[in-house]
C-alpha cells in the first residue's frame, strides 16, 4: 500500500507541472505565437471567386493591430493628393500579418517614396490565380494606377487547389494523426515543437515538387502571372514580379524555383525580381523573418 500511495502521489505531482506548464505555455504562445485571426474582415467573392478585405476596418490580426483603407487594402501612409497610384499584391507576407500596419514593407516603401500613393491589396492565402482575380477588377476600374508590383511566394504555385487535392507533407499515419491532435490541443507540446524544430525548410522541400519544367502546377501559376503582365500591358500599366524566398534557402542557397520563374518570365518578357539577391547578403538572415 505505501508503494502504491508514492506512485499515486508522484503521478500526481507530474499531472500538476504538466497542468502548470500547459498554462504557462499558453500565456507565452499568447504573446509570442499569436497566429489568431479576425475572420469576419474577409468578404468572400469579393474579386469573383476570390475573397477580399473589408473596407475600413480596425481589428487585431496575430496579435497586431490590422487596419483596411476605404477600399479594402491594407492601411499605408495617408493618401497623398493627386498623386499616381502604386499597387502591391501578394499573400500573407505582403499584407504583413504578425506586424502592425506601420511595420509592413508596402508601408514603409510608402514612407519613403513620396511620389506615389501605396495600396496593398494582399491577403493572406492568396495565390496566383487571386492576383489575377483582383487585378483584372481593380486595374480597369483605377485609371490612377500607374504600377503593379506582385510579390510571388513559392506557395502561391498552389493555385486554386484545394488543401485535399495537394499531395500532404506528413502521410496521415497514426502518428501524423497523433501529432496534429497535440498541435491544435496543447499549448505546450507546440512550444516544444517551435523550439526544436524548424518548418521552413520542410515547406521549402514539398514546394520544390511542383518546380519542375512541365510540371502543372507551376505551369498554371506561370501562366497567371502572364495572365496579370498581359492584363496590365493592356491598360498601359507597369507590371513586374518579385520573388520572396524561404528563410531556408538563404541559408542553404538553393535557388532552382527562381531559375525557373525567371526563364519563364524572360521568355514571356515578364519584368522579373529575385529578392533573395538582396536579402542574402544580410549579416543577419534571422532577422528577416517572423
Amino acid at each position: 500500500m505505501p508503494k502504491a500511495k508514492t506512485i499515486l502521489i508522484n503521478l500526481l505531482t507530474v499531472l500538476a507541472l504538466l497542468v502548470v506548464a500547459e498554462l504557462i505555455s499558453r500565456v507565452v504562445l499568447s504573446r509570442i505565437y499569436n497566429r489568431s485571426f479576425d475572420s469576419s474582415i474577409v468578404l468572400d467573392n469579393k474579386y469573383g471567386t476570390t475573397a477580399g478585405l473589408k473596407p475600413n476596418v480596425q481589428t487585431t490580426v496575430w496579435g497586431q493591430p490590422f487596419s483596411t483603407d476605404a477600399n479594402g487594402c491594407r492601411a499605408t501612409q495617408a493618401p497623398r493628393a493627386g498623386k499616381p497610384k502604386w499597387l502591391y499584391i501578394g499573400d500573407s507576407v505582403t499584407e504583413g500579418v504578425g506586424v502592425s500596419d506601420s511595420a509592413t514593407f508596402a508601408n514603409r516603401c510608402a514612407e519613403r517614396i513620396s511620389d506615389y500613393n501605396f495600396a496593398n491589396y494582399s491577403l493572406i492565402g492568396y495565390s496566383a490565380t487571386d492576383y489575377f482575380n483582383v487585378l483584372k477588377q481593380v486595374v480597369p476600374a483605377d485609371s490612377t494606377i500607374e504600377l503593379v508590383t506582385l510579390f510571388y511566394c513559392l506557395n502561391d504555385v498552389y493555385g486554386s487547389a484545394k488543401t485535399k487535392d495537394l499531395p500532404v507533407m506528413a502521410k496521415q499515419s497514426w502518428i501524423g494523426k497523433a501529432n496534429g491532435l497535440l498541435q491544435d490541443k496543447s499549448a505546450l507540446y507546440k512550444l516544444i515543437k517551435l523550439y526544436f524544430y524548424r518548418n521552413s525548410n520542410r515547406y521549402f522541400t514539398y514546394d520544390l515538387q511542383f518546380y519542375q519544367p512541365g510540371n502543372e502546377r507551376f505551369n498554371q501559376a506561370m501562366a497567371s502571372l502572364n495572365s496579370c503582365d498581359s492584363l496590365c500591358k493592356y491598360y498601359n500599366v507597369y507590371f513586374n514580379v518579385v520573388v520572396l524566398p524561404y528563410q531556408s534557402q538563404l541559408r542553404d542557397k538553393n535557388f532552382a524555383p527562381q531559375s525557373l520563374i525567371k526563364d519563364y518570365c524572360k521568355a514571356h518578357t515578364i519584368e522579373y525580381s529575385d529578392a533573395s539577391e538582396t536579402l542574402v547578403k544580410q549579416a543577419d538572415i534571422n532577422k528577416l523573418y517572423l
